[in-house]
């Protein structure tokens, strides 16, 4: 894949978004685990009860929910399969509740409130709406199981003020995680990606050559005399000149590539999927399209760069570390220039 032949017009997104993993699933997984470990251990209780006590289709509804249940346990620890594991998780969850009060009358109507909760928690909002409303519309549908009018009515009333509040809980909740997760994983100035997120992402980068899949290369970058910008100018004209040039930088790469700012005017650009004979082809074009092609307000903004492509059995810090030392090459060979290593 060509580095060079994106449209300057498409603003770069994010795919190995790290903070996507940080801000989503990780309560609800917890939800799921704890609550799912406790709900197996009680309804095993129950199913061995009612097994002694002749009570076998009882037993056998229990033994079957418990099942259920540590499937979609096991189904989580899968990083890939953890989102359809909650999915059934909710499912299995609702059927049972519907199962238990319908078997067992009024008594079963107490754990639907958790049933309710636990959904809005480890849901989609739409799901768990549907999954609450149809609870509590077999429930309604089945007047027996209130021993009167106002029962029914106090307990439908409840049990929509639970799911309402959950959704809207719910909804706050993983707002506060998004805006938390991008604070932990982004640069406050320039919106590009942080030393954490860069560190994620290239030790993924590791894992993934591991596993026999294409190597990737790394780019440090840092503005040329750029203590002189910000000496003559100021600070604040030296960051605005920092912002531009990260949004440069961002729309002329690939969509699959990581963009970090490691501190002060040095930057980090990870390139998946690219051995050493592509980055020996694409990034010195890349250094010539990008070099001096940022106004500063002393003029142009040119940088020196220094690349490494990730060898076996090699460590992120080392590769960065190779990268680190090309990127002094340049700085010595005479600065605005990029730098190979070997």
């Amino acid at each position: 894949m060509d580095i060079n032949s994106r449209s300057d017009d498409h603003v770069r997104t994010d795919p190995m978004n790290w903070a996507e993993s940080l801000r989503t699933r990780q309560l609800e997984k917890s939800v799921m685990y704890y609550l799912g470990g406790t709900t197996i251990t009680v309804v095993s209780v129950f199913a061995v009860y009612r097994f002694m006590t002749d009570d076998f289709s009882g037993g056998l509804t229990n033994t079957v929910i418990v099942g259920m249940l540590m499937f979609c346990l096991l189904l989580g620890r899968f990083q890939r399969y953890e989102r359809w594991a909650l999915v059934i998780f909710g499912l299995v969850s609702s059927v049972s509740c519907l199962l238990s009060t319908l078997i067992v009358g009024s008594n079963g109507l107490l754990w639907s409130y958790l049933v309710l909760w636990i959904n809005t928690l480890i849901l989609p909002r739409w799901l768990a709406g549907v999954l609450n409303g149809l609870i509590i519309a077999v429930y309604i549908l089945n007047p027996t199981l209130f021993s009167s009018l106002l029962h029914g009515i106090s307990w439908v009333a409840v049990a929509v003020m639970f799911s309402v509040f959950g959704i809207v809980f719910t909804t706050q909740l993983r707002k506060q995680r998004r805006g938390l997760a991008h604070l932990a994983t982004r640069d406050p100035l320039t919106g590009t990606g942080n030393r954490r997120l860069m560190q994620h992402h290239l030790e993924d980068a590791v894992k993934r050559q591991s596993k026999h899949q294409p190597p990737a290369s790394v780019m440090v970058m840092d503005l040329d005399y750029f203590k002189a910008l910000n000496d003559k100018y100021g600070h604040e004209a030296g960051d605005q000149a920092l912002v531009r040039f990260a949004a440069d930088v961002q729309r002329a790469l690939r969509e699959q590539d990581g963009f970090y700012r490691m501190g002060g005017e040095e930057f980090v650009i990870l390139l998946p999927e690219m051995d050493h004979t592509t980055a020996q082809a694409a990034l010195p074009k890349l250094h010539q399209r990008l070099s001096g092609a940022t106004s500063g307000p002393g003029g142009a903004l040119h940088f020196s760069a220094g690349a490494a492509t990730l060898k076996p059995q090699e460590g992120w810090s080392r590769w960065l570390a190779r990268a680190d030392d090309a990127l002094y090459q340049a700085k010595r060979g005479g600065r605005n220039r990029l730098e190979l290593a070997e």
